[in-house]
């Protein structure tokens, strides 16, 4: 049964956690606009509210609910109503919202959902900024769940502590703060329990048809019969990847700048270049040339791209454009030229 206490108490438990918090914020904590928590009631978010609001005394903040429309209406009725408490508790407001419209049952259509709503909450506040609950377990099922599906390098970065909107806005400013990421589950239950609050249960998250739970429930503990922290190495991973990531796709702009660029409707890479360098690079860098022409091109296309990089004479059909070999160069062109 959740639960509020008559007042949110302070002692060095509480007061360590918040200060890991304050440190994983960095600059957010220095401007003046809103900042939106997103709050469902349940720990990590609930955890996220109270931290972030000690934090930041001086900013307004608003806690963000959103029915999903896919539990009882009575269960989101009361998790609404937790949060408002919640947020009322720590001086600030809530704002509650319901999808308008079917969802098909999977946690991409939710999270669709989800985000379309918080992104209008940030431009009625005014607010740039989400402050989402993930944690270093919601970071390690993320890796997994990137990996099992396919993904290079960046998915295995998994998520990042401040990053920008994960789908297309009217505001290109929007970006999600994540500052418990570093913080295992474990800990804030620990801080939950020094507050004496207990949040909300969402039933979902023990179904077995979400692949997520699936990892959490199933796949997290048999891995960590193998190693005990394994939740920890898998996060650390995410950060080494991320690192990488960064690096080759730094590599990969230099080499665009020193031997490419943007000529009429397209854009152009020195074969010889491409050719030369790793193939992580040098895919790296069609991306990149592809990109400044508002394409996006998937793995396979990237890989087909620099096989015809060797030869002149060459075209590819790519999703929304096409790409060529010239005699010096490797050419990217938009399908409406």
């Amino acid at each position: 049964m959740s639960a509020l206490p008559k007042s949110l108490p302070r002692n060095r438990r509480t007061a360590r956690f918040e200060r890991r918090v304050a440190k994983a914020l960095g600059s957010i904590g220095t401007g003046a606009e809103p900042v939106v928590v997103a709050c469902s009631g349940g720990p990590d978010s609930v955890a996220t509210l109270i931290a972030v609001s000690r934090t930041l005394p001086e900013r307004l903040l608003i806690a963000a609910y959103f029915d999903h429309g896919l539990r009882p209406r009575e269960q989101t009725v009361a998790d609404a109503h937790f949060v408002e408490q919640l947020a009322s508790r720590c001086g600030h407001h809530a704002a509650c919202g319901r999808t308008t419209e079917r969802l098909a049952g999977d946690e991409a259509s939710a999270r669709v959902a989800r985000y379309a709503w918080l992104a209008d909450v940030l431009g009625e506040a005014g607010s740039t900024t989400l402050v989402t609950g993930h944690t270093r377990d919601d970071q390690a099922e993320t890796v997994l769940l990137s990996l099992v599906r396919g993904s290079g390098l960046r998915g295995a970065s998994g998520m990042a502590p401040l990053s920008p909107w994960p789908f297309a806005t009217r505001s290109s400013t929007l970006h999600i703060a994540r500052p418990l990421l570093g913080e295992p589950r474990t800990e804030v239950l620990g801080y939950l329990e020094a507050l004496g609050v207990t949040p909300r249960i969402d039933p979902t998250n023990a179904a077995s048809r979400y692949a997520r739970n699936r990892i959490r429930h199933e796949v997290m503990p048999e891995l960590e019969s193998v190693n005990a922290q394994a939740r920890a190495h898998l996060a650390e991973f995410a950060e080494r990847a991320a690192q990488d990531d960064a690096a080759l796709e730094r590599w990969a702009r230099d080499v665009f700048q020193s031997s490419g660029g943007l000529e009429r409707s397209g854009a152009w890479v020195r074969r010889r270049v491409l050719t030369e360098l790793p193939r992580a690079v040098a895919k790296r860098v069609i991306a990149v040339a592809a990109a400044e022409l508002g394409l996006e091109l998937d793995a396979p296309q990237r890989e087909a791209v620099l096989a015809i990089a060797g030869r002149r004479g060459r075209r590819i059909d790519l999703v929304g454009g096409y790409a060529l070999t010239a005699e010096e160069n490797l050419e990217l062109f938009p399908r409406n030229r």
